[in-house]
């Protein structure tokens, strides 16, 4: 491979690498992550039958 293919080859992983990092950055804050909202609503926690559950 010639100079200006190991450039070219050099040039997209910089680029790769640009749009990983740009990316992450817009997703950092947990609380703004897309779906981070929707689990917190949708997930809830199944209350025990006390008539079942054994007294500690």
């Amino acid at each position: 491979m010639g100079p200006r293919r190991w450039t070219a080859l050099a040039m997209i992983a910089l680029a790769v690498v640009a749009v990983f990092f740009a990316l992450r950055e817009t997703h950092s804050d947990q609380e703004s992550a897309p779906g981070r909202e929707a689990s917190k609503e949708t997930v809830k926690q199944i209350p025990s039958n006390p008539d079942t559950v054994v007294p500690r």
